[in-house]
């Protein structure tokens, strides 16, 4: 083993052998664009006709990587449809229409080893040139503003698909013969000229078109579909058979190349195997790059070690370079139990396995290594993957609130503003990513912050969610009592001031300002997510104090969703009127009814009454019975909280068990502003 440091065989210890002292280390999460294809270039096709072509975005990186925008620079050339998904078995969504209108929300969140999708359709318009790109806008390390993925028009017509790129002829004995078939179709609007087809490897292989060896009778080649005009009509197709003749016992490789006049695929490359085929190994990526990673700062990456034979392959130890500097490390957590085994590749993607490998630059410069990996493998069973690191010096972003503290009233609207916040060293002094989180709200309150709201006169409803690219967010007090939140900012290297122990403490007070305010919430066992637009709907009810006759569910004397500002007290005095502020229909409210001027009780004879009726568990949308809601009520007095059901030792709350329930909760004096439980509960309404 001389030449190598032996970093993660028989159990010695890493962090010893590499002398590096881990106290004081953090880890730094940061994405890594791989773009697969690195561009796309469309075939000419007939006007009306369309053609496809997709593009993998995949984070390779350590950290989440924020798409902030996709955009479609093609000058002024119709017919383009971007489609877009986020797991590889998903059905494709609409990013862009072919009116160019963005219908994508932002931003979308690859984690690590994820990828993005990207198809772009090109529906012909008779266009005959044109060049352009997609542009992706991202958290992406160094190229954080643009990634560019060039999209052109091929120059010539023809297009070549082979159907197969891989045939395994499985067992075959000494002196038997096997054979595959491979299909060769012109997908484009020209003829393809299939120029020669050769190959390398065993010679038990042999390619015959209508019989005949085209690496012996080229002839064969000039008018394969036999359409007496030269070369592949648009739209046809032809037949390659290999033949496998083995005169020996033994496995078999060979290469198959077939060379045309596709501008695109000059080459296209069919791997043929027979008889447990050659064992493989391959990394993914080939190079490992820490291109920024900060001084004193562990930066870690993954690697996927591949078996990309026919038959299993063996994998005995892992080592870095005698020469590979001392801030490179394997992190021995990540590697497997040595000998380790992966299968052969048969159908679909390569069998593998992944490791992690640490970078901790000690200072600014550039880092060189050398990771090898040993095994059974006969192309090449000393793998070599290149380590390349940078180490920057950077400074902790300051997460900063344009306020600290907001005295607002229930139903109010915030605007969140992180601007202040900056990055000495960072892109415009500025972090590039700026996060508000709610560590503490009112119990009941779903309110998050959002980008901007579908409504802006229902901001109850929702909104987009918060893009994490621009530093200002908006936010709905939608119950009273204190919120706290933190805004999290973070720069283009991925270091956030959490990890600095540096949020900014946003606080908002929420007070009302009406005499009498009541506030109803509920949560659902059988409904995961009470943010959402499905689940169960609650109402409140205000009932004055009335007269015989007048009772729950009459208009004016009752408050709730079909009476909502009712005339109450004197008449066309709107001081004296009970709103109804919010009606939430599907899911855990908040409900609330405010007034301003109640009525003198003990004149009218009667205390205010406040109700709960379970209007639905069924979604209107799904039709699912969400089962029984737990409702719970909080009273306003002056501002202050001066009920919540939760005096004698009662839970605060109560199950609505059925619909059309109805829970009697409280009554009302004033202006005594005495609060008295009633907690009557009927399972009809009253």
């Amino acid at each position: 083993m001389t030449g190598f440091h032996l970093k993660a065989v028989m159990g010695i210890t890493l962090l010893t052998l590499l002398g590096c002292d881990r106290r004081d280390v953090d880890f730094v999460r940061t994405p890594t664009i791989q773009v697969t294809p690195s561009s796309l270039v469309f075939a000419r096709v007939t006007p009306g006709a369309s053609v496809d072509r997709e593009v993998r975005v995949r984070n390779v990186g350590t950290g989440d990587l924020l798409v902030s925008d996709v955009a479609l620079d093609i000058p002024a050339v119709p017919g383009f449809t971007v489609w877009y998904r986020l797991d590889e078995d998903a059905t494709p969504q609409v990013a862009i229409d072919t009116d160019g209108i963005d219908r994508l929300s932002y931003p979308l969140r690859v984690p690590p080893q994820g990828a993005l999708f990207l198809t772009v359709e090109y529906a012909s318009q008779g266009v005959e040139v044109f060049e352009g790109a997609i542009e992706l806008q991202t958290n992406e390390g160094e190229r954080r503003g643009t990634t560019r993925i060039p999209l052109s028009l091929s120059e010539g017509g023809p297009e070549i698909n082979v159907g197969r790129t891989t045939l395994d002829f499985g067992r075959v004995a000494a002196q038997d013969i096997a054979t595959q078939e491979i299909t060769v179709t012109n997908i484009g609007i020209e003829p393809l000229t299939i120029d020669q087809i050769l190959l390398n490897g065993s010679q038990d292989f042999t390619p015959l078109i209508d019989g005949r060896d085209p690496r012996r009778q080229p002839g064969v080649l000039e008018d394969p579909d036999n359409d007496g005009e030269p070369g592949l009509a648009p739209g046809a197709t032809m037949t390659i058979v290999v033949q496998y003749a083995p005169l020996t016992e033994g496995s078999d490789r060979a290469e198959l190349a077939i060379y045309s006049n596709d501008p695109n695929r000059l080459e296209v490359i069919v791997v043929l195997t027979a008889n447990g085929a050659a064992v493989c190994i391959d990394a993914d990526p080939g190079a490992l790059e820490f291109r920024s990673s900060l001084i004193n700062r562990a930066d870690t990456r993954p690697l996927t070690i591949q078996s990309c034979g026919g038959a299993p392959l063996v994998i005995d130890a892992f080592y870095l370079s005698e020469d590979t500097d001392q801030a490179f490390a394997l992190d021995v957590d990540s590697l497997p139990e040595l000998p380790a085994e992966l299968p052969a590749m048969i159908d679909g993607p390569p069998p593998g396995l992944g490791i992690r490998v640490e970078f901790t630059p000690r200072e600014a410069r550039v880092y060189n290594g050398t990771l090898i990996i040993i095994s059974n493998a006969t192309n090449e069973p000393s793998r070599r993957v290149s380590l390349l690191g940078r180490g920057v010096q950077n400074v902790c972003p300051q997460a900063q609130s344009a306020q600290d503290e907001y005295t607002v009233v229930p139903l109010d609207v915030v605007t969140l503003d992180g601007s202040r916040s900056i990055d000495r060293d960072g892109p415009n002094a500025r972090p590039v990513e700026f996060e508000w989180v709610i560590v503490d709200s009112p119990e009941g309150s779903t309110s998050q912050p959002y980008e901007r709201f579908f409504n802006n006169q229902q901001p109850a409803n929702g909104g987009e969610h918060d893009d994490r690219t621009t530093p200002t967010a908006q936010f709905f007090v939608d119950l009273a009592g204190t919120y706290v939140l933190h805004l999290r900012v973070r720069d283009n290297l991925g270091l956030g001031s959490i990890e600095c122990d540096n949020p900014a403490v946003v606080v908002i007070n929420a007070r009302p300002e009406q005499a009498l305010l009541v506030q109803l919430t509920w949560s659902t066992p059988l409904d995961p997510d009470g943010t959402d637009s499905l689940g169960t709907d609650l109402d409140l009810h205000l009932l004055r104090p009335t007269n015989p006759g007048e009772g729950w569910f009459t208009a004016p004397a009752d408050c709730f969703y079909e009476n909502p500002n009712p005339d109450w007290g004197q008449l066309d005095n709107p001081a004296d009127d009970p709103s109804l502020d919010i009606d939430d229909t599907n899911g855990s409210g908040p409900e609330s009814i405010s007034l301003d001027l109640p009525e003198n009780t003990a004149v009218q004879g009667a205390p205010y009454l406040v109700g709960v009726h379970s209007y639905s568990q069924v979604d209107r949308q799904t039709d699912f019975n969400y089962g029984p809601s737990i409702a719970t009520v909080r009273i306003y007095i002056d501002g202050e909280l001066a009920w919540d059901f939760t005096e004698n030792g009662e839970p605060g709350s109560r199950e609505m068990q059925g619909a059309d329930h109805f829970w009697d909760v409280a009554a009302i004096e004033w202006p005594a502003r005495e609060i008295t439980t009633r907690n009557q509960y009927f399972e009809q309404r009253p």
